[in-house]
């Protein structure tokens, strides 16, 4: 795989990671429990950063024993 994807999947986890804060900023747990459209967010954002995360333990082996 080239290096460049790896930087690709870099920022997609931070980016995921990122969304992820922002939509629960400010909110309670007990908001968040009750707002089920910020939930499926978040658990987008999650998803979309487990993905990346696999890609890079599969593809970048060398990089990912350096960085656990």
């Amino acid at each position: 795989m080239s290096e460049n994807r790896l930087s690709d999947y870099l920022e997609h986890m931070w980016e995921a990671a990122s969304d992820a804060c922002s939509f629960v900023d400010g909110m309670s747990k007990d908001g968040f429990l009750a707002d089920k459209r910020t939930q499926q967010a978040v658990i987008m954002s999650v998803i979309i950063t487990s993905e990346a995360a696999t890609k890079v333990m599969n593809g970048f082996v060398e990089f990912s024993l350096a960085h656990p």
